[in-house]
């Protein structure tokens, strides 16, 4: 296989790289849909599941493609998903990038010491930020009355019981697909 690089740009990155983050992207949108709707919608366990998966898969990506940035890469191809399939609104993007780029800052610097525990706190604070974040927008839109987020609050802790169960998940997924050859060390 040959492997050219993407050159000029702010990471050097390769095709299969990017090709990777897109891959891992379309993956976990994907599998979430499938999950929520044979889950009967956004039930508490649904909703769980939906977020193992997503924290599990982003542990995986971020171990098969060691590069910086990977986090922030898949936040707009990600992002671009959720454009076109559903029509989000596009302001919530400066917050989210400043968020995966502190995510793969963590990532990035924690590396040193350890990998293992810096992917894994990179990517939960990634997406616990990335929900806090669209939380307090949330917030600002229906400020006249903050009673009117207490439920939003609890489905958002929730979630919160899927991302932190999703990281041993994804540990134990990354192991399984080191044994079998697909993710190299």
């Amino acid at each position: 296989m040959m492997r050219t690089r993407l050159t000029g740009s702010l990471f050097d990155w390769e095709n299969i790289d990017l090709i990777t983050v897109g891959t891992f992207a379309a993956l976990i949108r994907v599998s979430t849909y499938l999950i929520t709707i044979c889950g009967g919608g956004m039930n508490p366990i649904a909703f769980i599941l939906k977020n193992i998966m997503i924290t599990g898969l982003l542990v995986v990506l971020c171990h098969k493609v060691s590069r910086p940035g990977v986090l922030t890469l898949y936040m707009l191809v990600n992002y671009l998903f959720s454009l076109a399939l559903t029509g989000n609104m596009p302001i919530s993007v400066p917050t989210l990038i400043i968020c995966a780029l502190l995510a793969d800052l963590i990532i990035c610097y924690g590396s040193r010491v350890h990998r293992n525990s810096a992917i894994l706190a990179g990517v939960l604070f990634y997406k616990l930020s990335s929900v806090s974040v669209g939380f307090a927008w949330q917030f600002l839109v229906v400020r006249e009355d903050p009673r009117l987020m207490l439920m939003p609050l609890a489905i958002v802790m929730i979630g919160s019981i899927g991302y932190i169960l999703g990281l041993p998940v994804g540990m134990k997924l990354l192991k399984e697909l080191r044994h079998a050859g697909i993710v190299r060390n």
